[in-house]
């Protein structure tokens, strides 16, 4: 662009010259003339300047969606993994190795639960990645968290995935949450609130829908219902006994989503989900529970000022038919949407609901505003409030203020 800029600038020198030659009078109509076509010229390289930057930072972002699982820059296999006769070098040996915090001072009106009054150490996650070879990667999360006044270890991920195989195809084994919904696969640090919503913790309990097995994703090919598509099964143990029996792998879980991703213009983009989750939810393995779900949202991201503007609206809603089941199906669903005030700041507001399993006629709803800050991409702060109401038992008013910070090259990772 500045070589036809220079060519321009050389054009207008020789037309001033041939101006003075012609005559040695040129007029003030004459030189404005020529002065606005030059302009004009210029305006016009701007213009194509501008569109195939937007074009580039597109195309960027539909490649970015297609793949089966976003992952930092840091954890996808290295161009040069240093290998000199078959050999790699140790630099090529050490893995990423990550920490993360995440601590929450947390009120409740309602002195009984132990989860409140109390700065609660929400976990410490050890992230271990690697790439293993050009093929496949390695990730191990170990985590230590405090649920009830009682700190646990626990292994909440280790598995091995391949991620460009023939045929668009992805596969994971392991443990692993599950590709259910748009926040399922989110660690607590991850999610966009200072809590997990009440439709997931009342069907799948605090970590969502985990466990041992083995996942296989297909990116599909083009279709004329949006940019990307890509359809995933899964079969894990069942590990959760509230929407399903918790038997492990004598009664497995099956899972299944299909998700459609369609870029609305060069600054927004809509997605959608479908995922349904089935088991037995008695130990006998005679009735099925059924967990389906619908996951919308929406990103709008100006480019030209992408760093501080932004709207992401949410929603998900949930449905779980049970055979025979006494407490009947049940419903639950949220919404949020939250904006970038500016470079560091974001505000947001989320409804939820969701009918207890041992009675659908039980059910309790929330508003939640909360206010974020980035200090930095390493340290967050959060502020939110709830509002509970409960058809069942007495409202309750709690107070989140959370602290998350982290270490290496595994951060506040979203999907």
């Amino acid at each position: 662009m500045l070589r036809r800029f220079a060519f321009l600038q050389s054009v207008f020198l020789w037309a001033t010259a041939s101006l003075v030659a012609q005559t040695s009078q040129p007029t003030v109509e004459e030189l404005n003339q020529a002065l606005q076509e030059l302009q004009d010229q210029f305006a016009q390289l701007q213009s194509d300047h501008a569109r195939r930057l937007a074009e580039l930072e597109q195309r960027i972002l539909q490649l970015s969606a297609a793949a089966p699982q976003p992952t930092s820059a840091a954890a996808r296999p290295p161009q040069d993994a240093g290998s000199t006769g078959g050999q790699r070098t140790l630099q090529a040996l050490n893995p990423e190795i990550s920490v993360t915090g995440d601590a929450t001072v947390r009120y409740s009106s309602d002195n009984a639960n132990p989860n409140f009054n109390r700065l609660n150490l929400d976990g410490f996650e050890l992230a271990i990645q690697h790439p293993l070879d050009p093929f496949s990667q390695a990730r191990f999360f170990l985590i230590r968290e405090e649920e009830d006044g009682r700190a646990e270890f626990d292994i909440e991920e280790a598995y091995i995935s391949w991620e460009s195989l023939p045929g668009n195809l992805g596969l994971k084994v392991g443990r692993f949450h599950t590709n259910f919904g748009k926040l399922n696969r989110f660690h607590k640090h991850a999610l966009p609130w200072a809590d997990r919503d009440l439709p997931t913790l009342t069907l799948f309990g605090e970590e969502g829908l985990r466990g041992n097995g083995i996942s296989l994703s297909w990116l599909l090919p083009k279709l004329p219902i949006g940019d990307t598509n890509e359809v995933s099964f899964e079969v894990i143990n069942n590990s959760t006994d509230l929407a399903f029996s918790g038997k492990g792998f004598a009664d497995p879980i099956y899972n299944g989503r299909f998700s459609n991703y369609y870029d609305v213009n060069d600054n927004a983009y809509l997605e959608w989900g479908l995922s349904v989750a089935t088991s037995h939810w008695d130990i006998d393995q005679q009735n099925r529970s059924t967990v389906v779900g619908l996951d919308l949202s929406y990103r709008w991201e100006p480019l030209r000022r992408a760093l501080y503007r932004s709207l992401e609206l949410r929603s998900e809603f949930f449905y779980n038919a049970r055979d025979r089941w006494p407490g009947g199906d049940v419903f639950g669903m949220y919404a949020s949407g939250e904006y970038q005030l500016s470079r560091r700041w974001y505000g947001g507001l989320r409804y939820q609901f969701a009918q207890l399993l041992e009675n659908q006629d039980d059910h309790q709803w929330a508003l939640a505003p909360y206010a974020t800050f980035w200090q930095s991409e390493w340290v967050r702060l959060r502020a939110q409030y709830d509002f509970v109401n409960k058809n069942f038992d007495k409202n309750e008013n709690r107070f989140f203020l959370q602290f998350t910070w982290s270490v290496g090259p595994h951060k506040h990772e979203a999907y």
